[in-house]
Parts: C-alpha cells; sequence; structure tokens
C-alpha cells in the first residue's frame, strides 16, 4: 500500500512541474532589415513567426548567409511599419506552457531618441528552438498597467 502512495505522490508531482511555464532559450539576432513592401504590414506592431524558408526571403531577401536552420528553429520578428520615431523593439522574455503555446513579452514602444531624417521600419528578431507539439505563439506587451496581448500567431508546421 505505501508503494502505492509513493508512486502515486510522485506521478502527482512530475505532473505538477511539467504543467509549470519553462524558459524558452532564444537567441536574438542583430543585422535585420526590412526588405518587404509596407503594403505588407497592418498599422502599429506587427508579429510573425516565420518556420520556412520561403516565408523569410519574403521579410528579408534571398542568399543571406545568416539565414536561420528551420529544420532545427524558428525566427519571431516585431516590426513596425516605416517611421521617423526613432523606437527600439525588445523581446523582453519568452516562456512556454503546458506544452502547445508559447508567450512572448515584447516592448513596443521604447524610444531611444529624437526623430530621425529617414524613414526605417523598426525590427527586433530572434531564433527559438522547433517545438512540434507547439501551436500558437502569444505576443504581449508589457505595459506599466499590466500586460496585454497583441495578437496570437498561428504556427505553420
Amino acid at each position: 500500500m505505501n508503494k502505492l502512495v509513493i508512486t502515486f505522490c510522485i506521478l502527482l508531482l512530475s505532473s505538477v512541474a511539467s504543467a509549470q511555464p519553462t524558459e524558452v532559450q532564444a537567441k536574438k539576432l542583430q543585422g535585420y532589415f526590412f526588405s518587404g513592401s509596407d503594403a505588407m504590414l497592418k498599422d502599429g506592431p506587427n508579429c510573425f513567426v516565420i518556420t520556412k524558408k520561403q516565408e523569410f526571403e519574403k521579410l528579408f531577401g534571398k542568399g543571406r548567409a545568416d539565414t536561420p536552420n528551420f529544420s532545427k528553429e524558428w525566427m519571431l520578428v516585431l516590426l513596425m511599419p516605416a517611421t521617423k520615431k526613432d523606437i527600439q523593439l525588445e523581446f523582453n522574455r519568452i516562456s512556454m506552457k503546458a506544452g502547445t503555446f508559447v508567450e512572448v513579452y515584447c516592448d513596443f514602444n521604447k524610444l531611444r531618441g529624437k526623430m530621425l531624417t529617414y524613414e526605417t521600419n523598426p525590427i527586433a528578431v530572434c531564433t527559438i528552438p522547433r517545438f512540434e507539439k507547439v501551436k500558437t505563439i502569444n505576443f504581449y506587451e508589457e505595459r506599466k498597467k499590466g500586460l496585454e496581448l497583441v495578437t496570437s500567431v498561428e504556427v505553420k508546421h
């Protein structure tokens, strides 16, 4: 009887531990510039989950030596339409819950300086490991009054 109780407790504890959010290892990438058309973008923040080379090439062009290995990783992109504001976009932290979705916490309104003399597309790019069971990436903006869901992106495997 004691062995049965102990086994049950171990199973219960391991299931509780696996339901806890776990941090996803993200690798921030530098030197990326949007080469698509602003017609592809909506006003405000645009969030992309790139899982295939063809999607990557639509945003960043062909023949890049630093193209991610999409068989092992996905690319997350935060992108704004062209503006003269000197805005820095950031991934604050990334975590996965319950195995079917990943939560991404972002900052979209970090002004770095004064107005620019030219237009640019504010952008932040990172890669995360590929997760076969993940179906959705939820992008949240961290604000002083709490979290706000910006968008949920379905992952195309």
